[in-house]
């Protein structure tokens, strides 16, 4: 066995071992409860549109690759737990291609590079959760492989290759669009015949695209439309600098691969920002995810000389201690439900006769949306009707030895592991939360009226519009407001419910008024407050043990 394959077995063997011997488990998340329903829809032959969903990177739609893969799991009846083994599998598949990378750059591939590329790969995708950027590594992967055997080589095959997995890393992401200019640089700059090469890369380019994802890539194209002269540009600068810089790189070899890399750093870490910052979006660390492998390979390249075996070793330790301290603060400190778990809330929650209508308005807690979309890509598709629940469902994660001793008759306890029970409580509402004003800054006010009936299974139903059941349009209409205003009227009891706001992705809700037949409350709009139901639950002040839960899940009202 060569070295290259005992360092790629290495690299998979230590990766898979990690991932799956200390999985930190997904949080429950709306991004993916998005991608389960936008695979549902297409595993239960409704509306499959061939897209996956909308980025907020230039307004472009994600390909179908992740969503495919999620629809493989409804066909074939895996659990979630069963996703998150294969997103570890996939990285670990693409830990495995690292050093064939490397030696296509006569870069080492020691523990060092390990733990440059594991914890950056990890990061970029947003480990531990689940979405459309989880099986992004392996096709990045895949692209540098390519592009640096073709750089290496100047062969055409290996160039071609490389086209068909960036538009591969480009359906998983759209952000990896953005190594396509470098890639005509590269291919102009070191194939020996780089008018053939770029006339086929192109085809296989844009047909990869066009038929792994046709709704994506029509939809794509109409909005490119209007700047195709910037395009068109782009390229061909990108063309003529390519075509210029054939004299430095006419000679192949393993250094020609490793200029190819460090440019690929470069070309990206200018161009991203740039684009950031006249499309005025922000940077998040998954849109680096592109540059991870050349970059790893360049500092490792760099900086192995330096550091010593040991050295090495102990930073590949000092990664592999950060993953278990990751795994073990999440078991230990994080309250969030995760997404096996809700698999375990669902069925208590639907073998009770229950429907998403049901849930949805209805589910109070902590990150309730995150929780609710979730359950709403799990919901048994049986075609049953909502509107049997008129109580709201208080569902709190907690440690079951917290758990009050003996536990009141009507809370509801599902065990989530050895340590953890989702506790379900019915509360009798007094907000009337069906219907209700919403006001901005000029007292523009708009009545609200909550449509469940939207949400009911029926033949021509949507599930993925469940994944972004907002209201009326408020997150568009409020998207520059400082302030929004809510308006609730309320049943008059006695005694009167205490208020109570959890925290969620808005993070500003507050209570500005509460009388006897009237609550008011503001919120400051963000890019995340994706559900405008507001995140209260209703207390009776004398029950102390729901009280008790309560303040330890983070609920908290006026003095």
């Amino acid at each position: 066995m060569t070295a290259s394959r005992r360092a790629s077995l290495a690299y998979f063997a230590g990766t898979w071992a990690l991932l799956a011997s200390f999985r930190a488990h997904a949080p429950v998340h709306l991004d993916t409860a998005r991608d389960l329903l936008i695979a549902r829809d297409c595993a239960l032959g409704g509306a499959c549109a061939g897209a996956g969903p909308r980025s907020s990177f230039a307004g472009l739609v994600q390909g179908t690759t992740w969503s495919r893969l999620l629809e493989l799991r409804e066909h074939l009846g895996w659990d979630l737990a069963a996703i998150e083994r294969v997103a570890d599998l996939l990285v670990a598949c693409a830990a495995a291609l690292v050093p064939l990378v490397a030696r296509r750059l006569g870069a080492p591939t020691n523990a060092l590079t390990w733990a440059l590329w594991l914890p950056a790969t990890l990061l970029t995708i947003g480990y531990p959760r689940l979405w459309n950027p989880t099986p992004w590594p392996l096709a990045l992967v895949l692209t540098f492989l390519a592009l640096l055997h073709g750089a290496r080589t100047g062969g055409a095959a290996a160039l071609i290759a490389a086209a068909a997995a960036l538009a591969l890393a480009v359906d998983i992401h759209v952000a990896a669009g953005v190594l396509v200019p470098f890639g005509v640089f590269a291919a102009a700059a070191t194939a020996r015949r780089p008018g053939l090469v770029l006339s086929a890369a192109g085809a296989v380019f844009v047909g990869v695209l066009a038929a792994s994802s046709p709704g994506a890539f029509a939809e794509n194209r109409a909005i490119l439309a209007p700047h195709a002269a910037a395009g068109s540009a782009g390229l061909a600068l990108a063309l003529a600098a390519g075509l210029a810089a054939r004299r430095w790189s006419a000679e192949a070899g393993p250094r020609r691969a490793r200029i190819i890399a460090v440019l690929a750093c470069l070309h990206y870490l200018v161009v991203l920002p740039l684009l950031a910052l006249i499309c005025g979006h922000g940077l998040d660390p998954r849109y680096f995810a592109p540059v991870v492998t050349p970059a790893a390979l360049v500092v490792s390249l760099g900086l192995s000389p330096r550091f010593s075996s040991r050295l090495q070793l102990a930073l590949a330790g000092l990664v592999v201690a950060g993953h278990v301290g990751l795994w073990a603060a999440q078991r230990a400190f994080d309250p969030q439900f995760r997404l096996v778990e809700a698999e375990a809330i669902a069925r208590e929650l639907y073998g009770r006769g229950l429907a998403f209508g049901d849930l949805y308005r209805h589910v109070r807690g902590p990150r309730a949306f995150d929780l609710v979309s979730t359950l709403a890509a799990l919901e048994p598709p049986d075609g049953r009707a909502g509107g049997q629940e008129t109580r709201d469902l208080l569902i709190v994660r907690a440690e079951r030895a917290a758990l009050a001793d003996p536990l009141p008759s009507d809370w509801r306890v599902v065990a989530l592991d050895d340590t953890h029970a989702a506790v379900i409580v019915a509360l009798a509402p007094t907000l009337e939360l069906t219907r209700f004003e919403v006001c901005g800054a000029t007292d523009d006010c708009t009545e609200i009226a909550v449509d469940v009936a939207r949400f009911a299974q029926g033949p021509a139903m949507r599930w993925a519009a469940r994944a972004h059941a907002g209201l009326a349009d408020l997150p568009r209409r409020f998207a520059g407001a400082d302030t929004a205003h809510y308006h609730v009227r309320r049943r008059v009891t006695d005694p009167v419910p205490r208020i109570v706001l959890f925290p969620d992705d808005c993070r500003r809700w507050q209570l500005a008024a509460v009388q006897p037949d009237l609550v008011a409350l503001t919120v400051t709009p963000g890019p995340r407050c994706r559900w405008w139901l507001p995140p209260v639950a209703e207390i009776d002040v004398r029950d102390l043990a729901l009280s008790s839960l309560v303040a330890a899940a983070g609920g908290n009202s006026p003095p």
